[in-house]
């Protein structure tokens, strides 16, 4: 639901109260719940990434599968979890032996670009692992890093690839729609 924060009210108590404004019908849900404690989360709302960039993220990946599968990639997922590794998000974490398993799954289970590896040896009974991010939570900044990625590996196997000038329109495009400042690419030329 999308909504939009209109008022703040701080009660002696030191309670708060938010108002916030939504762009649906939320009568059926408030008489359902208003005498329950919820759970609340208020956060910038961004629209969806460009298909276009998407689109033509996942046609690269394709591409570059098929031109290099006797050498290193069996699917484009493979190329987009590389694209992921080299350019995309991750967190270090410490996660302790007998838990490592257990995170590995649950991690991996949220979709093609969640993926963990250890880095480090075990150091009294823990690893430390590198959890990476789906590009589905990427902002428009952060998906240009792999898109250019991708862009450049099909440049080095002669794979056509689109100009710098459509790149640039598409990612501008792409961060408009998500309502962030335009990232310029860093392809090379």
């Amino acid at each position: 639901m999308i909504g939009k924060l209109k008022d703040l009210t701080i009660n002696r108590d030191e309670s708060q109260n938010i108002t916030v404004t939504v762009d649906t019908d939320f009568r059926e849900a408030f008489d359902r719940l208003k005498k329950d404690e919820v759970y609340v989360e208020i956060k910038k709302a961004s629209k969806k990434r460009s298909m276009d960039a998407n689109s033509y993220f996942w046609y690269l990946c394709g591409e570059i599968a098929k031109q290099s599968s006797q050498f290193s990639y069996d699917s484009k997922n493979d190329v987009y979890r590389e694209a992921i590794k080299a350019k995309g998000v991750w967190t270090p974490l410490l996660i302790k032996r007998d838990a490592l398993k257990v995170f590995m799954n649950n991690w991996t289970e949220r979709g093609t670009g969640w993926f963990a590896e250890v880095v480090d040896t075990w150091k009294d009974d823990y690893a430390i692992v590198h959890a990476f991010y789906g590009s589905s939570t990427y902002d428009s900044a952060q998906m240009s890093h792999i898109i250019d990625y991708v862009v450049n590996k099909a440049d080095d196997l002669g794979i056509p690839t689109i100009t710098g000038t459509a790149r640039q329109r598409m990612l501008t495009l792409w961060a408009e729609i998500k309502g962030e400042e335009v990232v310029p690419t860093t392809e090379k030329q």
